[in-house]
Parts: C-alpha cells; sequence; structure tokens
C-alpha cells in the first residue's frame, strides 16, 4: 500500500507539471533531432573523435568523443543511453561498445543531426 500512496503522489506531482499545448508541439518537433540507438544502420569513423551513424530513416548523427581507441577500426558498434532513455538527442551522453575498444567503454556525447546538404559534403569515406 506504501508503493500506491508514493506512485500516486508522483502521478500527481508529474500532471502538475505537465507542459502546456505550444510546448508539447515544440518538443515533438526536437524529436526529430533523436534516434533510437537500435535504430542505428551503419557507422563510419574518420578518426578517433568523431563518429558519424546512419539511422533506419536515414538521418545522420554525428558523435564526439575525446579519444576511443580503434574506434577508426570498429567493425561494430553499440550505443547505450547513459540516462537509461531509449532515445539519444544532441547533448546525449551514451557509452560506445565495441570489440575493439574493450575492456571499457567509450564515453561519447551525441553531437548534431546533419543536414543533407552537410551528408553530401562528407568525403565519400567518411559517409556511413
Amino acid at each position: 500500500m506504501h508503493r500506491l500512496i508514493v506512485s500516486s503522489a508522483v502521478l500527481l506531482a508529474v500532471s502538475a507539471c505537465a507542459p502546456s499545448p505550444s510546448v508539447a508541439t515544440s518538443s515533438r518537433a526536437d524529436a526529430s533531432q533523436c534516434f533510437r540507438p537500435n535504430l542505428v544502420r551503419n557507422f563510419t569513423a574518420p578518426n578517433d573523435q568523431t563518429l558519424y551513424v546512419r539511422t533506419a530513416d536515414a538521418g545522420v548523427f554525428q558523435i564526439e568523443t575525446p579519444f576511443c581507441r580503434d574506434m577508426t577500426r570498429a567493425l561494430s558498434i553499440a550505443l547505450e543511453p547513459v540516462a537509461g532513455s531509449s532515445r539519444l538527442c544532441p547533448g546525449d551522453q551514451a557509452s560506445l561498445l565495441s570489440p575493439g575498444t574493450r575492456p571499457q567503454p567509450c564515453r561519447v556525447r551525441i553531437d548534431r543531426k546533419l543536414t543533407t546538404a552537410e551528408i553530401e559534403a562528407l568525403p565519400s569515406r567518411d559517409r556511413p
């Protein structure tokens, strides 16, 4: 019974802070700047600080890291959100796992979603 009281209090607090319709609309527009890690279809790493990933909807995201050993030679990667979310958006932190980066995963930050012109401007070897 104690759990029910705590859960109800949390639900009431969350509903009291619900965004107004105008805020909810802008949040949906920002969702297009995010991706689900399980929908990454391809990636390239031009260096050990930059990673580009292509998602199932053909979006390309730039991901930055201070240094991730052997990222340029990785044959497979997995991204895991640090905050436990199911989506990654610009500014979010994630762990990059790859057979080449073991034993420790690399900490990365989602930098931004590239525009079509930015994708086309990448050297062909760097396009995911």
